[in-house]
């Protein structure tokens, strides 16, 4: 017999997968949408000895100005240098670009069709941003075939290129063997660029929901030479009304060592 608990889980994740049933199309094509500008001319003077960096889920997109003001308050106090964002369409990008003065980089994965809208992860930064890629996950949703996707960009600032990688993987409606698989892939696309770069950041929402796949997640990555920059954030996101604290955003760098990470409580966005 099955656990009342049990049946309203299986319930929830049947009704997720159904109600995404043909709600998206998909961008498969490599080279396109691909939107990113580097008019923003203001770049940091010289060298430096630290890299800020901030990932953001703006969830679809949807409270872009609130999003927009929280991130101008925290340029208050911190000289941001580079921001991956994920679930954005490309107004929300140009906007919060144009309000904070940053190049950018989005490549949208699907047109949301309720929404009317696309969805894709996006790269901000002080610096400029080269060799646009759209790295497509393996694996997709059961019924609407959706993929996840990595927008990966060569920035140059503080005289240093770094490759930088902004990534939404699957949630637990996908199999753990599944997501994890989504997560070797980001590693080995890094692996392949390693001799290219000194300098890799690899952020963004990983949805690890329970410890176990977080525990595996930074596992893949410290086994690959990753650190895990953001560690000392704790948990990032709210889950069962609360009981849950999972840790779902990461950041993860070669060549960088981390020096701080924090996380903003009071984000409304």
């Amino acid at each position: 017999m099955l656990k009342p608990n049990y049946i309203q889980w299986t319930l929830l994740l049947f009704a997720t997968t159904f109600l995404s049933c043909g709600t998206v199309q998909v961008y498969r094509e490599a080279g396109k949408p691909v939107f990113y500008s580097n008019d923003n001319h203001r770049q940091p003077n010289g060298l430096a000895d630290s890299l800020n960096v901030v990932t953001f889920n703006i969830k679809k997109s949807e409270k872009i100005q609130l999003a927009a003001a929280e991130l101008q308050d925290l340029e208050k106090t911190k000289n941001v240098d580079v921001y991956l964002l994920q679930e954005m369409d490309e107004k929300g990008v140009q906007e919060i670009a144009r309000k904070l003065g940053l190049n950018y980089l989005y490549i949208p994965i699907v047109y949301d069709k309720p929404g009317d809208k696309n969805i894709g992860n996006a790269i901000l930064t002080r610096g400029t941003i080269h060799q646009p890629e759209k790295l497509i996950l393996p694996h997709s949703k059961w019924l609407s075939k959706r993929p996840r996707h990595v927008t990966i960009g060569e920035i140059s600032i503080h005289q240093k290129k770094i490759l930088v990688y902004s990534v939404h993987t699957e949630t637990v409606v996908m199999s753990r063997k599944n997501r994890m698989e989504q997560i070797d892939a980001i590693l080995q696309h890094a692996k392949m660029q390693s001799s290219r770069y000194q300098y890799i950041l690899i952020g963004g929402d990983f949805n690890t929901l329970f410890s176990k796949d977080s525990k595996l997640a930074v596992d893949k990555f410290s086994g690959s030479g990753f650190y895990w920059s953001s560690a000392s954030a704790g948990s990032t996101a709210s889950a069962f009304f609360g009981l849950i604290k999972p840790t779902h955003d990461y950041v993860f760098s070669s060549g960088l060592k981390p020096v701080h990470a924090f996380k903003i409580e009071t984000s409304r966005s």
